[in-house]
């Protein structure tokens, strides 16, 4: 059956799953037109699926919401009878774009197609954990530890969108067969993807009513100036990931708008490198903390485009604390104690050795020039002598023996669609694929696998908050130099947008303001 919704449920419904969207209008409107810097390769569901929930194409079983919490999306409800077993049930009524019912069966096909292909499902899932049908409607999940951060795994575009196994699978991996097919439950199917752009049209037959648009087109851009340049030719309404730089000459511009929005769940993060140089010294590592103004990075370098860190996390997640503080005296104070006094030019030496460090950024970053700027000068305060370098390929780059750094500054989300386990396991336990400094605290190497099984709220609370306590107070390693904001450039007709949380740009309901 497919649900029929008046006017007032349909907003009832927007309000329920916390969709972004703009003043949905009762007449009709023309497509939306967005521009993007990334390019949706292929349909393959595996590697380039992640983008679909992004545009009103795919759907999930959970949401995060900038409320820091996870909310029912195609679920019904997600409950837990027991430590080790969870139990999901479906909304009625709900079918892929090609008609067929999304029931508890075509749910687990998709699960286990996502297990079986997908590196990231895999990961995400513990060993041991049973999926199974339950009832018509309704899947359990069984593992053999408690699984706290189901609902954040639900959540995550790039584990499991709920789409078509049966579809999907009959192509092989001829993927242009999925053009039409119709594998996904969102407001929008695609109808065409090339090297230059997508395209998608309205799903009549949408769960939760008429979607607003008759279709959007997605162009990839790379280019940030050719994207506003888009918008103030009148070839695009929606222009994603502008750099922060170019919001004065925007905000000069009439037509264009440089919209910002939420807290996101990451944003410029710092990694010290334990292995080479200087800051294998925690002393150091402390005084560098100190030396840093957080403050002056949010509000002048950057003019309120991203939020101040107060901890390693986003104010706006349960669990953050606010531990971060300026303190040039107490840093020169830990300085003098390491034994670095101030030499002739002001930069500090200890046994005629300057401290002089290496800043890492990389190009597909461009906000990292202006931070990094910043930070040289407000290490220079100390007498610390700061030199930046950038890598192509950041994270290889940085895992690289070979090449020399000492803080990597890297875009990253400590706590991305609320999931807080992938990146402490990968940036800070011992072998960790992404630990680019080789941090190694015993405490830490206890607390992180601990977290893991741990489903109690304050003693998971507790756990964060003591990592948090080890990463400013006593050995330093990963920090937030700022928190971003989610952010867009829109034109007239979209002036009322808000930039999408958790990256989901485009809801059953986002039209122009007009």
């Amino acid at each position: 059956m497919i649900l029929t919704l008046s006017r007032r449920a349909l907003l009832a419904g927007a309000a329920a799953l916390a969709l972004p969207m703009a003043v949905a209008a009762d007449d009709a409107h023309p497509p939306l037109r967005m521009v993007t810097s990334f390019t949706i390769n292929s349909m393959d569901p595996w590697t380039q699926g992640f983008w679909m929930q992004e545009f009103g194409q795919a759907e999930l079983l959970m949401q995060f919401r900038d409320d820091g919490a996870h909310h029912p999306w195609l679920l019904e409800a997600l409950d837990k009878p027991e430590p080790t077993r969870w139990v999901m049930t479906l909304r009625d009524g709900i079918t892929f774009q090609n008609g067929k019912p999304v029931d508890a069966q075509a749910v687990l096909a998709a699960i286990e197609a996502a297990i079986a292909n997908s590196a990231s499902a895999r990961g995400s899932v513990p060993e041991g954990a049973v999926f199974s049908v339950t009832g018509p409607l309704e899947l359990s999940v069984t593992t053999p530890e408690p699984w706290p951060e189901l609902p954040g795994v639900l959540a995550d575009e790039s584990v499991f969108l709920i789409l078509d196994a049966e579809a999907v699978a009959e192509v092989g991996e001829d993927w242009a067969q999925l053009i039409g097919a119709g594998i996904y439950t969102g407001p929008y199917e695609v109808t065409a993807l090339d090297e230059t752009r997508m395209v998608a049209v309205a799903h009549e037959g949408y769960w939760q009513g008429k979607p607003a648009l008759p279709g959007l087109t997605l162009a990839f851009v790379p280019d940030a100036n050719a994207r506003i340049l888009a918008l103030q030719n009148d070839e695009a309404d929606i222009a994603l990931y502008p750099p922060l730089a170019a919001r004065p000459a925007v905000d000069a511009t009439p037509g264009v708008h440089f919209n910002l929005g939420a807290l996101a769940t990451g944003g410029f993060t710092g990694f010290m490198n334990l292995q080479q140089g200087l800051l294998a010294d925690a002393t150091l590592r402390k005084a560098v903390l100190r030396a840093t103004d957080f403050r002056e990075i949010a509000e002048d370098v950057f003019r309120g485009g991203v939020a101040q860190a107060t901890s390693l996390y986003a104010q706006n997640l349960p669990f953050a604390l606010e531990n971060y503080t300026t303190d040039l005296s107490e840093a020169a104070a830990l300085l003098d104690e390491a034994g670095w006094v101030p030499g002739p030019d002001g930069i500090r030496r200890r046994d005629g050795q300057r401290l002089a460090l290496t800043l890492a950024i990389y190009p597909q970053q461009p906000d990292l020039v202006p931070l990094s700027t910043a930070v040289q000068a407000q290490y220079a305060r100390l007498g610390i002598e700061a030199n930046v370098v950038s890598f192509d390929g950041i994270n290889q780059a940085l895992m690289e023996p070979s090449n020399r750094w000492d803080i990597a500054m890297v875009s990253s989300g400590a706590a991305s669609w609320g999931r807080v386990q992938n990146f402490l396991n990968s940036y800070l336990l011992p072998g960790g694929r992404r630990n680019y400094g080789g941090y190694d605290n015993a405490e830490v190497n206890a607390l992180v696998p601990e977290l893991a099984t741990e489903a109690d709220p304050d003693r998971r609370r507790a756990i964060l908050h003591r990592v948090q306590e080890i990463l400013w107070e006593e050995d330093p390693f990963a920090f937030s130099y700022n928190i971003h904001l989610d952010r867009v450039i829109v034109n007239d007709r979209y002036a009322c947008y808000p930039p999408g949380f958790a990256l989901y740009h485009v809801s059953w309901l986002t039209a122009p303001c007009e």
